[in-house]
């Protein structure tokens, strides 16, 4: 399934997006550094490089030196034997030249024997006096080079000449050339792969922001900010662990939770609400309008799954209090009923004035003047029974308005002898009260009319008279499915399957208010047809274990 997400409008002269000037700027960091770090090592190995061509050129020169055939040939000035000696030296090592002078600097060896017999250049002033061993660079009699120079000794430790081993600048600059060229491609290929970590990290960035710009991210959070603390319900957000991801204001005062929002969140759901079994188990199944316990409170919950790509990220978990769902459908009900009662009596008026209209128009002076006298007697009496019997005026309302609903859809609501109620229930209004009444009355009248061979009749008792509220209701309908009575106080169980009114909520509310009376519900079958409808509510509330 394709996302989709909210987008907001970007500024005009913001041109380019953040992940791209995310890459930008890790490219710049990126070049910066190799070249940094790529000078700092070249400096550093070429530093080494002439360190070592240093020290190997003093070890190479003063190795020389102390060859005993060396010393023996400078000290009997053996020009032949010394060349012969040095250019098989020559062969063997890989400095470019030697050069072998004796105690006043002339030269006793060179690899031009031209320049054999002269003095050697750029000595340091008295180093052979004094036996010093040095280095000096420059130009010098084959070119430019570093040289390293060190005194002869014989046997007496008396200074006879000296050796001066030279590598060629040129050769030197050549191996800086190499180091460069190594140490270029080792860090271009550090930059390709800093390169591509970067491209990868803007990338992983804008995927984790899903397409979306900072600025449009702070107006997302702004918004559902907005959206959480204007929702009427309370509303919870848990990752997959049970952790708060957010939670709102109404959730907070409905739990009793008195610490600020920047407390609860990251916390586990378990340490603030008992039980959390709601938040915790099975988060990923979408649930709708489940009856829970939270913190003491009775609530209607609804939970929704949070995937990204089908990955489980958490759960929302909305709700409201029972009471209240249950108070604003008991009086939603109330309400229908009142103007259905309104429209019954709207109805008989209607029928009785044109029957009177038409008794006037015939001069049937008399028969309209007994028609009036019986039908204000008949009303009358109807009226004054129900305020003797039901001291309540909203039930007492409500049964007028069920007796002339039930005349006018051709059913007869009978008052069994002895009802009586002078007094409700303590755990229930005169509006819950009537609810009861209510939908029960409203299950008769339509099982009744679905059977064609009763007589019609619902039959009410009420009474208050014993220990007990007693309510009965028989009709002489189809009869409760048995495949019902199990299950029929559950939420969404209903009996009107051929109505697109059949929302379960009837019986529901009926169960959850006897239930909240510590009352008990009987449903029999009626003789010869149709249910018995029974209700125990006691009138000394019992303390539930």
């Amino acid at each position: 399934m394709k996302k989709e997400y909210l987008h907001f409008p970007l500024r005009k002269h913001k041109s380019i997006s953040f992940s791209a000037r995310v890459f930008l700027l890790l490219l710049l960091v990126s070049i910066v550094l190799t070249l940094g770090l790529g000078k700092y090592f070249t400096d550093t190995a070429e530093n080494r490089l002439m360190a070592n061509i240093r020290s190997l050129a003093m070890s190479q020169a003063k190795l020389i030196a102390s060859i005993e055939s060396i010393v023996q040939s400078v000290k009997t000035r053996d020009i032949q034997k010394l060349k012969v000696i040095a250019d098989k030296l020559n062969q063997d090592s890989d400095y470019d030249y030697v050069v072998i002078g004796d105690e006043n600097s002339m030269r006793l060896y060179h690899p031009n024997q031209d320049k054999v017999g002269f003095k050697m250049q750029w000595n340091k002033p008295g180093a052979l006096e004094r036996g010093e061993s040095y280095f000096i660079g420059g130009e010098g009699s084959i070119g430019n080079a570093v040289r390293a120079k060190t005194p002869i000794f014989d046997e007496q430790g008396t200074v006879i000449g000296v050796v001066s081993i030279g590598y060629l600048t040129k050769n030197i600059e050549t191996s800086r050339s190499e180091l460069f060229v190594q140490t270029g491609a080792t860090f271009f290929g550090v930059l390709v792969i800093l390169l591509f970590l970067s491209w990868a990290f803007s990338r992983l960035i804008q995927r984790q922001m899903l397409g979306l710009e900072p600025e449009q991210i702070t107006q997302m959070v702004v918004v559902q900010k907005g959206i959480f603390e204007a929702v009427f319900e309370g509303v919870i957000a848990v990752d997959c662990t049970g952790r708060i991801i957010n939670i709102n204001h109404n959730a907070r005062q409905m739990l009793a939770l008195s610490e600020p929002p920047n407390h609860l969140i990251g916390r586990s759901v378990s340490e603030l609400i008992t039980p959390a079994t709601f938040f915790v188990h099975d988060i990923a199944v979408t649930q709708h309008d489940v009856i829970c316990v939270f913190n003491g409170l009775n609530v209607i919950a609804n939970r929704i799954a949070l995937q990204d790509d089908n990955h489980l990220m958490g759960a929302v978990i909305s709700f409201r209090s029972q009471n209240d769902i249950e108070s604003l459908n008991a009086q939603l009900t109330q309400v229908r009923q009142y103007v259905e009662n309104l429209r019954s009596l709207r109805h008989e008026h209607l029928n009785w004035m044109s029957t009177l209209s038409g008794l006037l128009q015939m001069k049937e002076y008399d028969q309209a003047l007994a028609m009036i006298k019986g039908e204000s007697e008949s009303q009358q009496q109807l009226i004054d029974a129900l305020r003797k019997q039901f001291f309540d005026k909203q039930v007492a309302g409500l049964l007028f308005g069920k007796y002339h609903r039930a005349r006018e859809l051709g059913l007869q609501l009978e008052f069994t002898p002895g009802c009586q109620l002078n007094s409700l229930p303590q755990q229930l209004t005169s509006t819950e009260f009537c609810a009861i009444l209510g939908n029960l009355l409203d299950n008769a009248f339509e099982a009744t009319l679905k059977n064609n061979r009763g007589n019609k009749q619902i039959e009410l008792y009420l009474s208050d008279e014993s220990a007990e509220f007693v309510i009965e209701i028989a009709d002489q309908g189809c009869g409760f499915p048995s495949d019902m009575k199990e299950k029929w106080l559950e939420r969404g169980m209903t009996t009107k399957t051929e109505s697109v009114d059949g929302h379960g909520i009837g019986l529901y509310l009926v169960a959850s208010y006897v239930k909240r009376c510590n009352g008990v519900i009987i449903i029999e079958d009626n003789q010869p047809h149709g249910t018995l409808f029974s209700i125990f509510i006691p009138k000394v509330k019992i303390q539930n274990d």
